[in-house]
């Protein structure tokens, strides 16, 4: 089965997540592809419904280098938007369209076929994975991955584009600012306590976030701003991000609300930590309560690790592309494993904005690219 067929088998699994559908049939066919090109498996639910496929080389080597995907996708929005049917797999103009395609049944399938071909040929234990909660968390699959086993290296083929490595990722803070008051007639308000006016006193106030500067280390600066124009990195990208997502508040426009709420998305670049950053937070908020709601902390593999090295000679000696280094804005499972001191890479082939995206698709191009220099990569590593 070529690549390509196999990411349009991937993609007409419905793996959304939420609200978490169709996971058992895709680990069965991902079982069942490694089991009819020899390879053993097995699927494990660290937690019941959320099942983990996993499948070794047995090499005895002390060497450990684990490839980890992950197989859920997330919802595909108004289904009337898509030009094809988004769990069709539908192969059109050497493009593979569908949910997922680009992040990252496109770079599973790559995994799948490189693991199947090399495994028993190289001098080290090559473990391969495929997650099912990525979309939501990672904490029901790569986490309890990280607990498990301690790699040398973790490769993850999620979208970085064939030309690029993505070596890190911000870290997140998520917190709800919860405002009360006193309920009143809306036509005599100074007998209340507006909620809202204290949440919003409480916004103005936290915007304030996104202005301080933060030391990032020097070996990180170009990676973080290697793919974001220079204005947005120096807003979004250097310092901390601010976006208010979630707003609720009051029952009626005539009542003095005596409840309001925000939940807020915060990015923490390296340089600071979510302590020192919820820190922040707590000195600017004074109306209200501030309830902490998801947070990590930002991670990366050094630009001149050994291994990252080494994938940008294999890159330029296949492609003939110097490849770029970048840190990202969002997260992926790789924080699980760097938490541990691990060595994480993130490289695969992907669509830069298709993630996500209505008409989502991968290229040809793209999945074979990355083919090849995972496969040279794998096969050369030690």
């Amino acid at each position: 089965m070529e690549i390509e067929e196999l990411t349009s088998k991937l993609i007409q699994f419905p793996t959304v997540n939420p609200p978490a559908e169709n996971l058992h049939d895709c680990a069965s066919f991902i079982k069942d592809y490694l089991s009819s090109q020899g390879f053993s498996s097995q699927v494990i639910e660290f937690e019941k419904g959320w099942p983990v496929v996993i499948s070794e080389n047995g090499n005895k080597n002390d060497k450990l280098i684990m490839l980890n995907g992950h197989y859920d996708v997330v919802p595909t929005g108004d289904v009337n938007k898509w030009k094809y049917n988004p769990f069709s797999g539908k192969i059109i103009d050497d493009k593979v369209y569908g949910r997922g395609s680009t992040d990252m049944k496109g770079g599973l399938a790559v995994f799948m076929k490189v693991f199947t071909e090399i495994a028993d040929k190289v001098n080290y234990n090559l473990i391969f994975t495929a997650v099912p909660d990525e979309e939501s968390g990672g904490d029901k699959g790569s986490k309890y991955l990280a607990d498990r086993y301690k790699p040398d290296l973790v490769l993850i083929s999620e979208p970085s584009g064939s030309d690029s490595i993505n070596i890190g990722e911000k870290g997140l803070l998520q917190v709800k600012l919860i405002a009360k008051g006193k309920v009143a007639h809306g036509s005599l308000p100074s007998l209340g306590e507006n909620a809202i006016m204290k949440l919003v006193k409480d916004l103005i106030q936290l915007e304030k976030i996104k202005e301080i500067e933060i030391k990032i280390p020097d070996n990180l600066i170009e990676a973080m701003t290697a793919r974001i124009p220079s204005e947005i990195a120096k807003n979004d990208v250097l310092r901390i991000s601010f976006n208010p997502g979630v707003i609720k508040g009051g029952v009626k426009v005539n009542v003095v609300p005596d409840y309001a709420e925000v939940e807020v998305d915060m990015r923490i670049p390296p340089g600071i930590n979510s302590g020192e950053a919820l820190n922040i937070v707590r000195s600017l908020v004074k109306q209200g309560e501030i309830i902490p709601l998801d947070i990590s902390e930002p991670n990366y593999t050094p630009p001149d690790n050994e291994f990252v090295k080494k994938l940008e000679n294999i890159i330029y000696k296949q492609l003939g592309i110097k490849a770029k280094k970048y840190i990202i804005t969002g997260a992926t499972d790789g924080r699980y494993f760097r938490y541990k001191g691990v060595p994480v890479i993130v490289y695969g082939p992907g669509e830069l904005g298709m993630a996500h995206a209505y008409d989502e698709f991968i290229s040809f191009k793209e999945l074979r690219n990355s083919y090849t220099v995972i496969k040279d990569y794998l096969l050369t590593l030690f």
